[in-house]
C-alpha cells in the first residue's frame, strides 16, 4: 500500500506529494562507490518515487506522472499513484524529463487534454527520429514506448529553454546531465521557496555523501554529478528544501553541508 499523500505550504502555494511506490536497484547501478560506502549499503537499494501536485489557486499543476503501468513487469511495486493523480483535476503537467517512470502515467490516455510541459533539449532528444536505431537492442523497446507516449501528447506539449518562467511562482530550473534537458521547478511563494530537483540526485544513501558516484541511467555522468554537486551546495547555502524523486517517501527536506559532502535532513 503507498503512504497517504504529504501536504505542506509554500507560501500560498499548496504543495502535494504522492508516493507512486519504490524501486529495488541492484547496486551495480552505481559507480565509483567507494569501499566504505559499499559495505555499508544493503542490496539490492531501494529508492522511493514521489509525485508532486501543485494548487496555485488557480491551476493544479502535476510534475511528473508516475510509472503508470509502463515499467509494472519489471518494477511492480510502482505505479501506485496514478489513480489519484488521474481523478486530481489537473490543468498542467510538467514533466522533470521523459524516462519511463515520469511519463509512464500518460501511457493510458490519462489526463487527455491536459498540456505538457517540458524543456526543449529534452523533448528534442526523445522525439527524434532514429532513435531507437540507435541504441543497443534491448533498449529499443523503452525508447519505442516513450516515443509513443510523446506521439500521443505531442499536440499539446508546451517547449521551454532555460530557466522558464511558468507564472504564480513557479520557474523550470535546468539540471542537465541525468537527460539532456532534466528540468527542476522552483515554487516561490510568500518569501517561502522550494526546489523539487527531480532525478538530480537518486539515492539518499549514495548522493549526499558520495555524490560524484555515477548511475546507470544518466546520460552524462559528468555532468549529472556537476549538476548534483552545484545544486547540493546551492541549498545547503540558501537553506532552500529540496524535493526529490527518488528519496524515501515523501522525499522532502533541507541540505547541510558536512566535509566536503552533504546530508539530508527531512522535514
Amino acid at each position: 500500500m503507498p503512504n497517504a499523500p504529504h501536504t505542506l505550504s509554500v507560501g500560498q502555494i499548496s504543495l502535494t506529494v504522492f508516493d507512486d511506490g519504490h524501486f529495488d536497484l541492484p547496486l551495480e547501478y552505481f559507480s565509483g562507490l567507494s569501499g566504505d560506502l559499499t559495505q555499508r549499503l544493503s542490496a539490492p537499494l531501494t529508492i522511493g518515487a514521489n509525485l508532486w501536485l501543485i494548487d496555485t489557486g488557480s491551476r493544479r499543476v502535476l510534475v511528473d506522472t508516475g510509472s503508470g503501468q509502463a515499467l509494472e513487469q519489471r518494477f511492480p511495486a510502482t505505479g501506485q499513484a496514478l489513480e489519484a493523480v488521474s481523478d486530481a483535476e489537473v490543468s498542467d503537467i510538467v514533466l522533470t524529463h521523459m524516462h519511463a517512470d515520469h511519463l509512464g502515467g500518460l501511457l493510458g490516455g490519462e489526463f487527455s487534454g491536459v498540456r505538457v510541459h517540458v524543456s526543449k533539449p529534452e523533448w528534442e532528444f526523445w522525439t527524434q527520429a532514429g532513435l531507437a536505431d540507435a541504441v543497443p537492442e534491448e533498449q529499443r523497446p523503452m525508447i519505442e514506448m516513450v516515443q509513443a507516449v510523446a506521439a500521443s501528447f505531442a499536440d499539446r506539449v508546451v517547449t521551454h529553454e532555460g530557466a522558464a518562467d511558468l507564472g504564480e511562482g513557479l520557474t523550470l530550473v535546468p539540471l542537465p546531465g541525468h537527460t539532456p534537458g532534466h528540468t527542476g521547478l522552483r515554487l516561490r511563494s510568500g518569501g517561502e521557496e522550494l526546489l523539487i530537483v527531480g532525478d538530480a540526485v537518486i539515492s539518499g544513501q549514495v548522493h549526499f555523501a558520495e555524490p560524484d558516484v555515477g548511475y546507470a541511467l544518466d546520460s552524462d555522468a559528468d555532468a549529472a554529478a556537476a549538476t548534483r554537486r552545484a545544486l547540493l551546495a546551492d541549498a545547503a547555502q540558501s537553506g532552500t528544501p529540496i524535493a526529490a524523486t527518488h528519496l524515501p517517501f515523501p522525499g522532502l527536506g533541507r541540505v547541510e553541508a558536512e566535509g566536503d559532502a552533504w546530508r539530508f535532513v527531512p522535514l
